[in-house]
């Protein structure tokens, strides 16, 4: 059968059109196309006109476009032009008659584009009867909990009055019942969002065992003295850290241990975590985890559970009735577990207990890494009042990577008196302590440093105590928070706190020996704006501190004359022989990391320890926390990913040191570095020249090049100062690590040379 014999006989459209991207001539229709379209004679018309739609207008142009496509949907008239109908082109490039064309085969789909049609409209009206749904819930969620707050802080604001004992147990009786409230308020916004599929997952790290151990810790307090034993059970081959949505994968978790405890009047109630995935299939490269939370309470019968997970749906009447509750909870975890592409479900036993399970496909996150870049904290004070070793200690870990500045303690009591001594950027305070609540502690620590930012880093999830902290102008976190969550929270408090005002003089005083290192830091003052004074020596620093004129004292550790421990001793011995209610604040300036230790500093006396090379970044937020800058504090502009590998070779100068101690490398920077080597040179000599027998001027002399070194970015150089220093006052000779000082030097001076601004 011949192509043209194909074509006349198809119960299909055909319509052949020549090739051509100025004019689409149609050199063939058959009969179904011309009856389709009602046309008689198509000799010498074009495509447009044969078929004079919008879609078949708008699919000319796109044929005589260097890429035509494939297929159209176009519509047409029924032979009384009184229906719509439509088509399903599909398009071939062929030869017809030795010419170039397009063949449009046309199939009529009216009757499922018709159902298309319909079921668009029915979504449309569900979607929006849903969506009026889901903002009803959302508005009456958000207007019952504005006048809610007001009723908390009302009633909190009672408690704090001391009144009378019958007064003050209905007082926190009704400040419970609104905390109670702004949690079910809390589930009804969550559900709104999640109905109107406005929920969205944050994925970041999970620390998986910090994630249970502290729910458990927060369901300590539901107890309420039944013999109920809290148990967490995770499998050695689950790993440390995953990725997920910390707070939603909290949330699930608390919400089932909450309905576990809830029906549980005496045993046990245990979260398990292990990799023995029964009803979700996992990709290549990634794993999957199976959640359990087993009770040993009443239980209920398979119908009872049938009717779990569903919105406002609880196992019976008599349950509602019985326990409380909405019913909301369990529906909100099915949905979230959705979400994250899991699957949840229960099994139960009446009378022996049940066990709600849920898995989730994840991936594993090393230690060493993370999902994110981490937010940059130079130079940023933070106060840890932690009582966990461990949770202390991964805090510290975790903030010091990003370059804060970390002291912690696991008391009130310490966390109080650490306040007290010294001012801080930002304040870490769990709500758990064991001599008092957090938010004592809070509320006295902003009596003391008003400026101070205040995180609550807390495994308790309560809407009045956020409401709480919220008012206090504090910020909540829950626990496990990822890396890069605790991190821009530190950020965020620092960015916001005010800077301390202070009475009194608000001039520096800088006691350093070595000229290079009083060059570099004038330099960062003149840039922060910041008045100093600098002396040579601590005799002198003593003698200008009688001018009364200055608000705080930087002073060098190794100086002629008298050091910075005689300094710090003579300042202190004096206050406490005027029995004076005045505390001078002297800050050591050394680059010893062992003095930076927070145990070392104070035994000495000093307030705070400033590590040389300092930092612009450091410089200046210690300025702000000890009120000697006028400046609000800003938040760190361009904030760099904190980077986990070190770099592959070192410069004779640090080029990004030097950036971060001086702001940039320009025409200023590159002369305090020619300033640093004219001045060194002379330094590097006495080094070269000095007895090698003679240690205890080996020893002044390594010490000062340590520290001018560091202070122009110099690594290599001042570490091998550094080497040198200790071997001297060991008495040891090291005439080849002075050779290697040379060469350091001679390194440092051909990089210096090279730079231009």
């Amino acid at each position: 059968m011949s192509h043209f014999t194909l074509y006349e006989e198809s119960p299909i459209g055909v319509c052949v059109v020549k090739r051509d991207r100025k004019d689409l001539s149609v050199l063939y229709a058959n009969p179904a196309l011309r009856k389709a379209l009602s046309v008689t004679d198509y000799a010498g018309q074009t495509f447009e006109a044969i078929w004079p739609t919008p879609e078949a207008k708008e699919l000319a142009k796109k044929l005589k476009s260097p890429t035509p496509p494939r297929r159209a949907t176009l519509s047409f008239q029924d032979s009384n032009k009184s229906v719509t109908r439509w088509a399903l082109v599909n398009i071939e490039e062929k030869k017809y008659e030795n010419q170039d064309c397009y063949i449009l085969w046309a199939t009529d789909i009216s009757a499922s584009k018709q159902a298309e049609d319909k079921l668009n409209t029915a979504l449309e009206r569900a979607d929006a009867s849903s969506e009026q749904k889901s903002n009803f819930l959302a508005t009456m969620s958000h207007e019952i909990r504005t006048p809610m707050q007001s009723v908390y802080g009302l009633l909190e604001l009672i408690e704090q009055e001391d009144p009378e004992a019958n007064i003050l147990t209905m007082t926190q009786t009704a400040k419970n019942s609104a905390s109670g409230l702004l949690e079910i308020l809390d589930d009804i916004l969550d559900f709104a969002k999640m109905d109107a599929d406005q929920m969205e997952l944050d994925m970041f790290e999970v620390p998986l065992r910090t994630l249970c151990y502290g729910i458990n810790e927060a369901m300590e307090v539901k107890v309420h003295g039944k013999p109920v034993e809290l148990i967490a059970k995770i499998n050695e081959d689950v790993p440390f850290v995953v990725v997920g949505d910390p707070k939603r994968l909290r949330q699930i978790i608390m919400n089932l241990m909450g309905n576990a405890m809830k029906f549980t009047h005496s045993g046990s109630v245990t979260i398990s975590i292990d990799r023995n995935i029964q009803h979700i299939n996992i990709t290549e490269g990634r794993l999957g985890l199976r959640f359990e939370i087993t009770d040993t309470g009443i239980g209920m019968s398979d119908e009872a559970a049938a009717r779990l997970f569903q919105p406002f749906s609880q196992a019976d009447n008599s349950t509602s009735r019985k326990y409380g509750g909405t019913g909301l909870g369990l529906s909100i975890c099915k949905k979230l577990v959705d979400l994250m592409g899991g699957e949840i479900g229960v099994t139960s036993i009446e009378g022996t207990g049940s066990t709600f399970w849920f898995e989730i496909p994840t991936e594993e996150v090393s230690t060493d890494s993370t999902v994110l870049d981490l937010p940059e904290l130079e130079g940023i004070s933070v106060l840890v009042v932690e009582d966990h070793p461990k949770g202390r200690q991964e805090i510290e870990r975790s903030l010091r990577s990003m370059g804060g500045v970390i002291e912690s303690c696991g008391s009130y009591a310490e966390g109080l008196e650490l306040a007290q001594q010294r001012p801080f950027d930002v304040a870490i305070i769990d709500q758990g302590l064991p001599d008092g609540l957090g938010l004592d502690l809070i509320r006295q620590v902003m009596e003391i440093r008003p400026h101070m930012g205040i995180i609550m880093y807390t495994v308790r999830d309560d809407a009045g105590l956020q409401h709480t902290l919220q008012s206090l102008g504090a910020v909540y976190v829950s626990k496990p928070a990822s890396r890069i969550g605790l991190g821009e929270a530190v950020l965020d408090a620092a960015s916001k706190v005010q800077k301390l005002t202070i009475e009194g003089p608000k001039r520096l005083l800088i006691a350093e020996d070595t000229a290079s290192i009083r060059d570099v830091l004038q330099r960062q003052l003149n840039n922060l704006g910041v008045e100093a004074d600098f002396v040579e020596n601590g005799a002198l620093a003593l003698e200008a501190l009688k001018s009364d004129k200055y608000g705080l004292l930087l002073t060098d550790l190794h100086m002629p004359e008298m050091d910075g421990y005689s300094v710090i001793k003579t300042i202190r011995e004096a206050e406490e022989k005027n029995n004076s209610d005045r505390h001078f604040p002297v800050i050591s300036l050394t680059a010893d990391v062992q003095m930076g230790e927070r145990q070392t500093y104070m035994s000495y006396g000093f307030d705070e320890c400033l590590l040389k090379p300092v930092s612009l970044g450091q410089f200046k937020r210690l300025l702000i926390r000890w009120g000697l800058l006028d400046a609000v504090i800003e938040q760190i502009k361009d904030a760099k990913p904190t980077s986990a590998s070190p770099p592959s070779f070192q410069e004779a100068i640090d080029k990004e040191a030097i950036i971060a101690q001086m702001g940039a490398l320009d025409k200023d920077t590159i002369e305090m570095l020619n300033m640093f080597v004219e001045m060194t040179e002379p330094l590097i000599e006495k080094i070269r020249t000095c007895e090698k027998s003679n240690f205890g001027e080996m020893s002044e002399l390594a010490h000062s090049l340590k520290g001018a070194a560091r202070s122009a970015c110099a690594n290599i150089l001042g570490d091998h100062a550094a080497t040198l220093q200790i071997k001297a006052d060991e008495k040891i000779q090291t005439p080849e690590l002075i050779e290697e000082i040379m060469v350091a030097f001679e390194d440092v001076k051909k990089d210096v040379k090279s730079l231009k601004a």
